[in-house]
């Protein structure tokens, strides 16, 4: 009993601290993520931490030992022997508890040594790349610990995390300009006479790189449109977190546009009186969804962002091939295998429980 109340002690100890890092870090993510049921909070809390550090480990001063430093890390976590740095070991209690691939944080790590190159991005489908890495790695880890394995509302939870990448992107222009960073597809630019080079140099605030925001903002739009249906096949008690966070992301952009997207004076952000509305809508579509019938019928049309996450999605399909998705319903031939399942486990349990042991069978 001792060393279970100091396990429980020290596992409310790192959610705390995880707390209060991701509440100094992503307010909007913060807020959502306290509507999680329990079971989860804590967990999710120490996934967005572990991303958090990292990337702040990059981004003030890291170099390329830095990034060998936390793929190292990320063996050792995976390897059952994490260091006591960061939060390695509440990361490493969370992946293995859960089954994470490795996969995923090597894709977020992958971005953040992009970010080491200063990469910048010709085409959106560049971009999207790295926000993939960047952030859909981060939707497809919280959907495991959801029990979600489908791989159609995976891409849907990746698919919800380019929208909020290409959301942050589109309010931090001006702020990464000004730390020579771009990330703005650079064929857009050019398509409104921007020389990429010379508006880094000099990033003055004007109609055309409004229209750029503007356009970022729409494709981030469709992306949340289309991964919204697959919130309707969450578990009922997660519906309203992802809810929220995808309605209060989505209200930064139109922060933005009641500034006329301009992103270089002005940092878009969502007061707590908007999060408070936006998270009682969600509460009501949560409610709404679950006084419907499941079904995955608005998922049959769904298409992938065809190869390019193979990469993270495949391993986790592989790890959980056979087991059901807790979010999806059996249909007719799917309920008829698993009875018939369970009829032979039973006849095979009894076959065994009608044996004396007293008096085995003859060969």
């Amino acid at each position: 009993m001792e060393v279970f109340d100091r396990e429980r002690i020290q596992n409310s100890h790192d959610s705390l601290n995880c707390s209060k890092i991701m509440a100094n870090g992503s307010k909007s993510f913060y807020a959502a993520s306290r509507l999680f049921p329990a079971r989860l909070r804590g967990p999710a809390t120490i996934i967005y931490t572990y991303c958090r550090l990292a990337d702040d480990l990059v981004d003030k001063g890291g170099t390329k030992k830095t990034l060998r430093s936390l793929r190292e890390r990320l063996r050792r976590i995976y390897s059952g022997n994490p260091s006591d740095q960061g939060v390695d070991r509440e990361f490493a209690r969370v992946v293995l508890n859960y089954g994470i691939p490795i996969e995923l944080p090597l894709a977020l790590l992958e971005g953040f040594e992009w970010d080491l190159d200063g990469r910048r991005y010709e085409t959106l489908e560049e971009l999207t790349d790295y926000a993939i890495r960047v952030a859909g790695s981060v939707g497809v880890m919280i959907s495991i610990l959801m029990g979600v394995t489908d791989r159609r509302v995976l891409t849907s939870a990746c698919k919800l995390g380019i929208a909020m990448q290409f959301t942050n992107i589109a309010r931090d222009v001006g702020e990464d300009a000004r730390n020579s960073r771009l990330y703005l597809p650079e064929s857009w630019m050019k398509q409104v006479d921007l020389d990429p080079d010379s508006w880094l140099k000099h990033s003055v605030e004007n109609q055309k790189i409004r229209s750029l925001v503007k356009r970022l903002l729409d494709v981030a739009t469709s992306h949340y449109q289309s991964s919204s249906e697959a919130i309707l096949l969450l578990p009922k008690n997660c519906r309203i977190s992802i809810m929220s966070a995808r309605y209060i992301y989505e209200e930064i952009g139109n922060e933005l546009a009641k500034n006329y997207f301009d992103s270089i004076n002005y940092r878009a952000h969502v007061s707590f009186s908007k999060k408070l509305m936006l998270i009682m809508k969600s509460a009501n579509d949560s409610l709404i969804s679950m006084l419907l019938p499941t079904s995955s019928a608005a998922m049959s049309s769904h298409s992938f962002l065809n190869s390019k996450l193979s990469f993270i999605l495949d391993p986790v399909t592989d790890k959980f091939r056979g087991k059901r998705c807790s979010t999806m319903p059996l249909n007719f031939l799917q309920r008829l295998n698993w009875v018939i399942e369970l009829f032979l486990k039973l006849a095979e349990r009894d076959k065994y429980q009608l044996v004396d042991p007293r008096h085995p069978p003859r060969q």
